[in-house]
Order: structure tokens, then sequence, then C-alpha cells
């Protein structure tokens, strides 16, 4: 079994179900929206026990808690997703068949589905003796930013800037070229530019609503407790040496840089 995999999945479950925790207290602390804590009591012990999952899996590497947990997530996923579209398709007044599909599209590709069905395969996940590359991750990365760009492919349709649409294409071309290739470069090149990315939306988030604290909030919220910025960090574990080299390669610019200004 891949440890390093089992651990990573992990902290993906507690990392984003705690992000989900966090803005729950701000909507009922900071929001507009008249929510008091008995309202979502029943959201935040869901969300309580979740990430105890994740760090019970963290720290005690329980496989067998991990596959479970996926399964329960994987028929939950289904029978949200089926109700969803039967309550949808109820309405008299609806946004279109396309906005259904969106939904969709949004619930089911995505990491954690990844992260759900990845699980259950687990146990023949192993590192090679003597290999510098742990496979597993690079794949499991390679994966995710793969299914990442599938699901902005689905928003080009109602966003056509070309931020969108160069991420798109880059999150696709990384996830099959460092599969094809098992090319770690190329995914942290990636994850760097993916992690600007999150960066920028996030602060465009808080500018276009006016700095306002419930939205500064979120926003680190979003920044700080991202699965998907767990995922980019992951990438520089794949392979560990190589990674100090580039990040030697980058003091030694930085260094010479500062010694010529």
């Amino acid at each position: 079994m891949n440890l390093a995999l089992l651990r990573v999945f992990g902290i993906l479950i507690a990392v984003h179900e705690l992000n989900r925790l966090v803005r729950l207290l701000l909507q009922v602390t900071m929001g507009d929206e008249g929510e008091s804590f008995t309202d979502i009591a029943p959201m935040i012990l869901a969300s309580v026990a979740i990430i105890l999952v994740g760090i019970i899996v963290f720290a005690k590497k329980s496989a067998k808690l991990l596959r479970v947990f996926s399964v329960i997530m994987i028929i939950v996923s289904i029978v949200g997703g089926i109700n969803f579209a039967r309550v949808y398709l109820g309405l008299q007044f609806s946004p279109g068949i396309g906005f259904l599909l969106q939904r969709l599209a949004d619930h089911f590709i995505n990491m954690f589905m990844v992260v759900y069905f990845v699980s259950l395969f687990m146990g023949g996940m192993k590192t090679p003796e003597g290999s510098r590359v742990n496979l597993s991750l690079l794949r499991f990365c390679a994966i995710v930013f793969l299914v990442d760009g599938f699901g902005f492919l689905v928003h080009i349709g109602y966003d056509h800037s070309v931020p969108v649409i160069i991420m798109t294409a880059a999150s696709i071309a990384a996830g099959v070229v460092a599969l094809v290739k098992n090319n770690t470069l190329v995914l942290k090149a990636f994850a760097v530019c993916s992690i600007l990315w999150l960066l920028w939306t996030h602060i465009e988030f808080v500018r276009t609503n006016m700095f306002g604290a419930y939205h500064v909030a979120n926003a680190i919220v979003g920044i700080v407790l991202s699965a998907h910025l767990v995922v980019c960090i992951t990438t520089f574990f794949i392979d560990v040496e190589e990674s100090k080299f580039y990040l030697q390669k980058l003091k030694a610019l930085f260094f010479k840089w500062k010694n010529l200004t």
C-alpha cells in the first residue's frame, strides 16, 4: 500500500470538510442570512465527523476506514445527484437542461470522486524499491488535473474568458503529459500556475465584493483550506530530490539577482 497517497487522501478529506465547516461558521457569525447555530447544528456535527475520519486516516493509516468512507460517499453522491435531477426536472420554471447537466457534471466530475474510487483499489499501489518517483502520487495528481480540466470544459459554455480557456487547456495537457510520460516537472509547473490562479480568482472575488469583511474572510478560507492547494503542494513530494534540486536553482538565481542589485 502507498502510505504517502493514503496520507494525502486523509489530508484532503479533513481540509475540504474543515473548509466547509469554517464557511458555515462564518455564515452564522458574519453573514446576513439570519441563520443561527441551531439551524446548522446537524451540518456542523456531520462536518466534525468527516474531519475526524480524515484525521484518523492520516494518523492511523487506516485504509479500511477510508474504503468504508469512500463507499458511503459514492452512494450518497449518486443518490444526491439523482434526487437533485428529479426535483429539478419537476420544477415548473428552470434555467434549462444545460444548467442541470452543468450541476451534475460538477457533482460527479471532481477530485473527490477520484479520491473515493482510487481508495477502493489502494491495496495494490506500492512504490517500487529504490525509486525516487512516487508513481501513485504522480498518477493521482495527473488525474486530478485532468478531471479539473474536464470540469472547466463544462463551464466554458457559460464563461468564454481567455483565462478560463487557457487554464482548461493547460490542466488537460498537464494531466495527459504527466500520465503518458510520467513527467513530474510538468505537474510542478502547472501546480505553480494553478496556485497563482487560485490566488487571483479569490482576490478578484474580494475586489468585486468591495472588500467586505465577510467576503475577505471567505476568500482567506478558500485559499488556505483549499483541497486543490493540497494537490498542488503534493506534486512537489512526488520526486523530492527533483524538487530540492529546482529549489536550490531558484535560491541561487535569487541570491545572484540580489547581488546584482
